[in-house]
């Protein structure tokens, strides 16, 4: 399941056997997936018991999400190498006779997977950069509303605004932070 194109030990990536170098962009991305390689072991290897097999999983990951940056940027790589882990272990799994021993069974984990948990991670860590790039006064009312908890009167008596004005901030806030969600696919 190795691919001769990409060496993980020196993070080299080559458009081909022949050793002709990948684009910038491609690099960029090989040495992102290598970084979070660490991320990418844990997670195959949750789910897999023989670890030769899931070292071969990784690879096929690491070859999949590099095929991917021919096409186009990736805005999250490890959120798209994620993916592309689950369907190398669906095709795995779905190849792959069960053993009569149950041996090739591994329980699924109770607490929340990786990748969920950096995908919300990312969430949050965007959700405060749109806030800082909304106008100071808009993020204060914003934040006083649905972080702090406060009422719209008590916001407008705080910082001595109107209550109409008060709504009116919230709601661009809103409009703003659910724009910005969406463009980054949040």
């Amino acid at each position: 399941m190795s691919n001769p194109s990409v060496s993980v030990k020196n993070t080299a990536v080559h458009d081909d056997a022949a050793g002709r170098p990948a684009p910038a962009a491609q690099t960029l991305f090989a040495h992102q997936l290598v970084s979070y390689l660490p991320n990418l072991r844990k997670y195959i290897a949750s789910r897999v018991s023989d670890r030769h097999d899931a070292e071969d999983l990784v690879q096929d990951t690491l070859v999949r999400s590099l095929k991917v940056t021919a096409h186009g940027r990736i805005s999250n790589p490890l959120a798209y190498s994620l993916s592309v882990a689950r369907s190398v272990l669906t095709d795995y799994w779905r190849n792959r006779p069960p053993q009569a021993d149950g041996s090739d069974l591994v329980a699924e984990p109770v607490t929340e997977s990786l990748d969920e948990a950096h995908i919300m991670a990312q969430k949050v860590e965007y959700l405060q950069t749109v806030l800082e790039q909304l106008p100071p006064l808009r993020r204060e009312v914003f934040v006083m509303r649905r972080v702090q908890g406060k009422s719209r009167d008590e916001i407008a008596t705080a910082l001595g605004l109107s209550t109409e004005a008060v709504k009116k901030h919230i709601t661009r806030a809103m409009i703003s932070i659910a724009a910005a969600m969406e463009e980054q696919g949040y």
